[in-house]
């Protein structure tokens, strides 16, 4: 109501004025007596009422929509009364609508074309790569031999960081949730990673029941333990020996004895592309990794937490649902 009367002061303002002007100047010539002053105020008055009345039922469910504002899209389609202003913004905001509706479409149409080619561009680079992965096994032995085979592990770890990434937007068509055998799936994963632990003098211990099992998807899980171990040997490297794999309950806990992460940077470590000083001193950080974990995580309806301790080392927890 105070909308529409703000709307509408002006025309209450030039009516009363115009009557109070008529009364005063056919007081002053004398046409009508002080007696029916009265009358004239009361008739006007009713008049003005009746038009304002009038004027707010057929324009009440757009004033409505202005003072409780637009919440959702489907307020577009309210139905806003039958005068013309009302129906002219009824349209407008229809008009509005499916503007969005089509630049949203188009945005979308640009973010599936993009990231059908980051898949098509991962899958063409993964050829040659295993190509050179076959023709380094001939040189097995050789001094440069391990070097190259580092920097095409890296290459890989990569492309892969890269492919989990893109799918993330169209998580849900990639998900098979299924009874997972925890512990099988950690020594997998492990196993994937002996040469770096070698490499490193990290030794893993794993402390997980044989038969412990959870729900979740076992591609997903497994890149985000490859994440967390990967991470755990390359801040141990010179400092920790031993990287500990252990669940509890519904708990899985990944423990490592390297640097540790600064108290500053503990809160944002799931953040896109953040590095921190570690990343910046080590190098090589692409920020991205504990990122996806921690999407992933949320999307398997696991949380994940990190504990860390300067010069001590840094702890990373699951939580499966039971």
């Amino acid at each position: 109501m105070k909308l529409f009367l703000k709307d509408n002061k002006g025309y209450i303002f030039t009516y009363l004025l115009g009557l109070a002007l008529t009364i005063i100047y056919s007081s002053l010539k004398g046409f009508i007596e002080t007696s029916e002053i009265i009358y004239i105020l009361i008739f006007n008055t009713v008049i003005l009422f009746t038009f304002l009345a009038f004027r707010y039922y057929k324009n009440r469910q757009l004033y409505r929509l202005l003072r409780h504002r637009v919440n959702s899209l489907n307020d577009a389609f309210t139905e806003l009364g039958g005068s013309e202003l009302s129906k002219n913004v009824s349209e407008i905001l229809k008009k509005l609508h499916n503007l969005y509706k089509a630049e949203i479409e188009k945005g979308n149409k640009l973010h599936r074309d993009h990231l059908r080619f980051i898949n098509q561009w991962i899958h063409q680079m993964k050829t040659p790569l295993s190509v050179i992965q076959l023709q380094l096994q001939q040189y097995e032995g050789e001094e440069e031999f391990e070097e190259m085979q580092e920097e095409v592990s890296r290459l890989n770890a990569g492309l892969n960081m890269a492919m989990y990434f893109a799918r993330l937007s169209s998580f849900q068509k990639d998900l098979l949730v299924e009874r997972v055998n925890l512990k099988r799936q950690v020594l997998d994963t492990v196993n994937e990673e002996k040469k770096s632990f070698i490499k490193n003098g990290i030794i893993p211990r794993v402390e997980i029941d044989e038969d412990m099992q959870v729900y979740t998807d076992g591609k997903w899980l497994k890149f985000v333990l490859k994440q967390l171990i990967v991470n755990g040997i390359k801040y141990s490297k010179g400092k920790g020996k031993e990287l500990i794999i252990k669940a509890e309950g519904s708990r899985l806990t990944v423990i490592d004895y390297g640097i540790g992460i600064p108290k500053k940077d503990i809160k944002r470590v799931f953040d896109p592309f953040f590095t921190g000083e570690n990343g910046r001193k080590y190098g090589e950080s692409t920020g991205m990794g504990l990122y996806i974990t921690k999407e992933v995580c949320k999307s398997l309806g696991h949380e994940v937490e990190i504990e860390s301790l300067v010069d001590e080392g840094t702890t990373v927890t699951i939580k499966f649902k039971n």
